[in-house]
C-alpha cells in the first residue's frame, strides 16, 4: 500500500480514509476481461470530455464502468509499464526501464497478475501486445494456459502515403488489420472459454492508436475536411517546453516518435509546423476510432454471448500521448499527458459505481490487487505485490481516499549535452539520471537526479539537475493544454510544497537494492 501514514503525512491536505470494505461478488467468481490499448491519452469523448472524439462504443462502456479521471502509469515507456503492472510491482523494484531487462530477471518466481487468476483456478489466455514482445521472453509462459495471437503488428503504411509513411487512410478490408483479427480471435477465445463452464482471464492487447496511424479510411473520414485534409484540426495551444523547465525533461532523442518525421529543424523552442502536426493529429485521431470500433466487437461479443454480466471489463492504456503540447509527440516524459491514461472497470456485482467517475489519484500499479478484489477478495496476494486494492471505490465512489501516483523516467544525454533520449537500450548498469514525479491534487512535482545503475539508486543526497513543480488548482482533466506551461519550483510561497513532495519523492523511491528485490 504506497499510501503509508509516514508517507500521507508528507502529502498535502491531509483527507478522511477510505473506510468501505469490499462486498464480495454473490454467486460464482466472475470472470475478467483486461483490454491494454498501446499509446492511448484519455482522449474520449464521454468519458474524458473530449468531445471531438468519436467513440460511440467506449461512451456506451462509460455509462456502465467506472471512470477513474486521474490514473497514472509509474513509467511513460511501453515495456516498463507493462512489466510493471503486470507483475504488480513498481520499476523501481522490477528495474525495467527500457528494452533491455524484464522482470523475470530480478523475479523469476513472482506471481503475475494472470498467473495470479490462473492459480485460483481461471483460464488464462492473452493475445496480442499485452507484455511488450520479447520482454518477459515468449509472451511470459507462466502467466497463461493458452496465448491465442501472436504479440506483432500489421506492415504499417505503404510507401507513398501521406506523412513519411506514418499517415495512411486506407481501403483494405477490415481483415487486413492487425487489431481487427486479434479481437476476431477474442471473441472466440471468449466462446471457448463459456464452453468450458468456468471463470477466465482475457486479456488483449491492441496496437492502435500506436504508430504508424494504419487505419481504415472511414475513421480518417470521420474528422476530415471534404474527405482530403482536416483544416480545422485543433491544435496544441502550448508548443514549445515549459518556461524555466530544466532541459534533462524534454525527450529530444531521435527515435520513432512523430517529432522525427518533418525534415526542417526541430527542438522544445521550434515546433513541429502546423500543417504536419496536423496530419499527426488526424493519423492519430482516426487510429483512435479505429481502437474504438474493434473494443465495440468485443464489448458486443461479450453481451451476446451473455456473459457480460459475469465479467469484470478493465479498459486501459499503457501510457499516455503527447501530440504537441509542450513541444512533445510521443511519451518518454514526467509531464502529465505522457502519464495519464484512461482507466475504465466495470464490475457488474458493484451497480453503484455504473456510469460513476473517480476523482482519485491512482496507478496503474493498483490494477493487479483492484482486480482481485473485486472477483476474489477472499484469494490470498502474495506478498511484495505494491498498489492499492482499489475495490471499496466501487461500493461508493465519491468516498475519500487520500493518494498521491508516483513515476519515474530515466534519461541518457548524449555526447556530453542535453539533447537526451530515455535510454531505450541502455543496460541498467549505464543509467545515468533519473527523473522522480509525483502527481497530488493542485500539484505536479519533479526532481531529476543522477542515477547509479549498479546499485539501481539515485544520489538523493548530491546535486539536483533540475527541479520541476507545477500547479494543477482547477484541474478536471478535460484541458489537455491548460497546465504544466510554467515551471513555478523557485517561487517563494511554494517552498513548503516543494519540500513536502520532494520528501515523498524520496521515502517512495530512495530505497536499497535488496529491497527492491523482495
Amino acid at each position: 500500500m504506497r499510501s503509508s501514514p509516514q508517507l500521507i503525512c508528507l502529502l498535502l491536505a491531509a483527507t478522511e480514509a477510505l473506510t468501505p470494505s469490499p462486498v464480495p461478488p454473490a454467486g460464482a467468481p466472475k470472470s475478467v476481461l483486461l483490454l491494454v490499448i498501446d499509446d492511448f491519452r484519455p482522449e474520449l469523448s464521454a468519458a474524458y470530455g473530449q468531445r471531438r472524439l468519436v467513440t460511440p462504443n467506449l461512451d456506451k462502456f462509460a455509462q456502465s464502468a467506472l471512470t477513474f479521471g486521474h490514473a497514472y502509469v509509474q513509467f511513460a515507456h511501453c515495456s516498463p509499464s507493462r512489466n510493471s503492472f503486470l507483475s504488480g510491482r513498481s520499476p523501481q523494484t522490477t528495474q525495467v526501464y527500457n528494452f533491455v531487462e524484464h522482470f523475470r530477471e530480478v523475479g523469476a518466481n513472482w506471481t503475475a497478475l494472470p498467473q495470479f487468476f490462473k492459480a485460483n483456478g481461471y483460464f488464462s489466455a492473452g493475445g496480442g501486445k499485452v507484455y511488450h514482445p520479447k520482454l518477459p521472453p515468449n509472451n511470459d509462459p507462466p502467466s497463461w494456459d493458452e496465448y491465442f495471437f501472436a504479440n506483432g503488428d500489421d506492415r504499417g503504411c505503404l510507401r507513398g502515403d501521406l506523412l513519411f509513411d506514418k499517415v495512411c487512410p486506407s481501403d483494405e478490408e477490415d481483415s487486413a488489420f492487425y487489431d481487427y483479427n486479434l479481437v476476431t480471435e477474442t471473441v472466440a477465445q471468449l466462446k471457448k472459454a463459456k464452453a468450458q463452464a468456468k471463470p477466465f482471464f482475457i486479456a488483449a492487447g491492441l496496437r492502435r492508436p500506436h504508430l504508424s496511424f494504419h487505419a481504415p479510411r472511414r475513421f480518417y473520414d470521420l474528422y476530415a475536411n471534404n474527405g482530403t485534409f482536416p483544416a480545422d484540426m485543433p491544435l496544441a495551444k502550448h508548443k514549445t517546453g515549459p518556461l524555466g523547465m530544466p532541459e534533462l525533461a524534454f525527450y529530444s532523442d531521435k527515435g520513432p516518435d512523430i517529432k522525427t518525421w518533418p525534415p526542417v529543424p526541430w527542438n522544445y523552442t521550434s515546433p513541429v509546423p502546423d500543417h504536419i502536426a496536423a496530419l499527426a493529429r488526424w493519423g492519430y485521431y482516426a487510429s483512435v476510432s479505429f481502437m474504438d470500433s474493434n473494443v465495440g466487437i468485443v464489448l458486443d461479443a461479450l453481451d451476446d454471448l451473455q456473459l457480460a454480466q459475469d465479467t469484470v471489463v478493465a479498459v486501459m492504456g499503457d501510457h499516455g500521448f503527447q501530440l504537441g503540447e509542450h513541444g512533445e509527440w510521443g511519451k518518454h516524459t514526467n509531464f502529465e499527458l505522457a502519464l495519464r491514461v484512461p482507466l475504465m472497470v466495470r464490475s457488474p456485482a458493484h451497480p453503484k459505481s455504473a456510469g460513476a467517475r473517480a476523482p482519485h489519484f491512482v496507478e496503474s500499479l493498483d490494477l493487479y490487487r483492484t482486480l482481485a478484489g473485486l472477483v476474489l477478495p477472499g484469494a490470498t496476494v502474495e506478498a511484495g505485490v505494491e498498489g492499492m486494492d482499489l475495490s471499496p471505490i466501487f461500493e461508493d465512489p465519491t468516498a475519500t481516499l487520500e493518494t498521491a501516483a508516483f513515476s519515474q523516467m530515466s534519461r541518457c544525454p548524449q555526447n556530453n549535452s542535453w539533447i537526451n533520449n530515455p535510454c531505450n537500450f541502455v543496460p541498467l548498469r549505464n543509467i545515468t539520471y533519473m527523473g522522480y514525479t509525483v502527481r497530488v491534487k493542485g500539484w505536479r512535482y519533479t526532481v531529476w537526479l543522477a542515477f547509479n545503475g549498479m546499485t539501481n539508486r539515485a544520489l538523493w543526497d548530491g546535486p539536483m539537475y533540475g527541479e520541476e513543480l507545477y500547479a494543477h488548482s482547477g484541474d478536471d482533466g478535460a484541458d489537455f493544454d491548460a497546465f504544466e506551461n510554467a515551471n513555478a519550483v523557485n517561487a517563494s510561497e511554494n517552498q513548503l510544497t516543494r519540500k513536502k513532495l520532494l520528501a515523498a519523492l524520496r521515502t517512495r523511491f530512495d530505497t536499497p537494492l535488496e529491497m527492491n528485490n523482495a
